[in-house]
């Protein structure tokens, strides 16, 4: 897991989305056929037990919104199967399907890029046979710590224990703008990085103290 700064210009679309009720479908139905296994990245074993959730979405603009379509669990044996019941016509008014792990205390994913957890259209089904790569979860306590009275014109604390795959839990626009000295952010377990001359790196372990000072 690795933690950084950087200072610079960033342009950011915010993305709100509103829960509503279980979705039933009352015409149209199909049968909607849902399989595949949930993968642990870590050890590549099954990962039993791991929530799982399809919604239906609507994008209007920068605001979407979303129905629970099913809630099931990986087994045992980390296989998943479900068999919802949709409205083919859903299609026709903008709204698409997405399966992805929900959010619990013992696992995480990587950011959703929507490539392979979206179903648009019944022509193809990406819900078949699946392997959802999991992360075991862990929380890492970032302290701040102001010990420096330069100016800036930006500020960002950005984290990530896969390549490529960032987070970004906090930035402000100036000094005054700081209001937090520390944050509590999800992450994986055992997982490590490699030091840099501008990254440093941590290794979180489950059931201990994970805890990093930004000093800026």
């Amino acid at each position: 897991m690795k933690a950084h700064l950087f200072l610079g210009i960033l342009l950011s679309c915010l993305f709100f989305s509103c829960k509503k009720q279980t979705v039933i479908c009352t015409g149209n139905c199909y049968t909607l056929n849902v399989t595949g296994k949930v993968v642990n990245a870590l050890t590549n074993t099954n990962a039993p037990n791991v929530p799982l959730i399809i919604n239906q979405v609507k994008f209007v603009g920068l605001l979407s919104s979303s129905k629970t379509v099913q809630e099931f669990s990986s087994k045992n044996d980390g296989t998943f199967s479900a068999s919802p019941s949709i409205d083919t016509t859903m299609f026709q008014n903008g709204y698409f399907l997405t399966l992805k792990v929900k959010d619990n205390n013992d696992y995480m994913t990587l950011p959703d890029r929507g490539s392979n957890n979206r179903l648009y259209d019944l022509t193809t089904n990406p819900f078949v046979n699946m392997n959802i790569f999991v992360y075991p979860k862990v929380n890492l306590t970032i302290k701040l710590n102001r010990n420096q009275n330069d100016n800036f014109q930006y500020f960002a604390v950005s984290y990530f224990f896969v390549e490529n795959e960032e987070f970004f839990p906090f930035s402000i626009l100036s000094p005054q703008g700081i209001n937090k000295s520390e944050l509590i952010v999800p992450t994986s377990a055992d997982s490590s990085g490699v030091s840099t001359a501008t990254l440093d790196s941590i290794k979180c372990v489950k059931g201990g103290t994970n805890v990093y000072t930004v000093n800026f």
